[in-house]
């Protein structure tokens, strides 16, 4: 993993961590989290990896031991209306420096999974859940609660089971926007009515 080599010359060395969701939903919001760690945590990564290589169970036992002890972390969300109004692109930005900012201090170290932003010298990893621990943990706490949200509007929006898709492009979701049409959560940018 790419901060072990910074951690055996330095270990209070900090490395954010950076990863958005949500970015290729039909629906909701985009969101991204950030997390602020050095090598004193290392025993709380031990089952860190990319979220969607860990059940929703093991994604939400993480999270707890994440809110349980002293790691810093962030997430920031821009809804549809942004996404619709600003574009993906700018969204996607967004949310990562928005959520970078609010943990970063001078000397830490930024990893953001795949997307470049310009601010805080920030490196993008390619395939970032699987070379760097922190983004790894960025990405379970993203998709923790941007998950939860969506669940918790599915209830609104029971038609379009958004707690099982989380707004993603399932035939199921598909079916239902061509049968019921869009929601007032929909980005209505991305051209989801068929033709």
């Amino acid at each position: 993993m790419i901060e072990d080599k910074i951690w055996s010359s330095n270990p209070s060395t900090y490395i954010i961590g950076s990863d958005e969701v949500g970015r290729g939903s039909f629906a909701g919001p985009i969101g991204a989290a950030s997390v602020r760690i050095n090598y004193e945590h290392i025993d709380l990564l031990l089952d860190v990896k990319d979220s969607k290589k860990l059940s929703p169970k093991k994604r939400n036992q993480i999270f707890e031991l994440v809110q349980e002890s002293e790691i810093e972390y962030s997430y920031i969300e821009r809804d549809n209306e942004f996404i619709d109004l600003y574009g993906i692109k700018l969204a996607n930005e967004k949310v990562l420096e928005d959520s970078i900012s609010s943990i970063f201090q001078d000397g830490d170290i930024v990893y953001v999974d795949h997307f470049k932003i310009s601010k805080f010298n920030a490196i993008s990893l390619i395939r970032g859940e699987d070379n760097c621990r922190p983004i790894a943990l960025a990405s379970i706490i993203a998709k923790v609660l941007r998950d939860n949200f969506m669940i918790e509007i599915s209830n609104k929006y029971s038609r379009y089971a958004f707690d099982k898709n989380k707004g993603y492009g399932t035939k199921e979701h598909r079916l239902a926007i061509k049968k019921y049409g869009l929601t007032d959560v929909h980005r209505k940018s991305f051209n989801l009515m068929p033709k």
